[in-house]
């Protein structure tokens, strides 16, 4: 059973995460011959001011 987990900053909308939990799933299910149900997809809302890199935060440099 896979476990995929993907963060993202927030503010995507519902269905574009059901899109690429279809894409992901339909991957998964065809390189690895399992069934659908087999997949988790876990996303994580991530506020900009709780990443950062090189020193900034995704806030501080937008």
């Amino acid at each position: 059973m896979p476990i995929v987990k993907i963060g993202l900053f927030a503010g995507r909308d519902r269905e574009t995460k059901k899109k690429i939990a279809q894409e992901i799933t339909a991957c998964l299910v065809k390189n690895l011959q399992i069934p659908p149900n087999a997949v988790i997809i876990i996303f994580e809302d991530i506020e900009k001011y709780n990443f950062a890199q090189g020193g900034q935060t995704a806030e501080e440099s937008s």
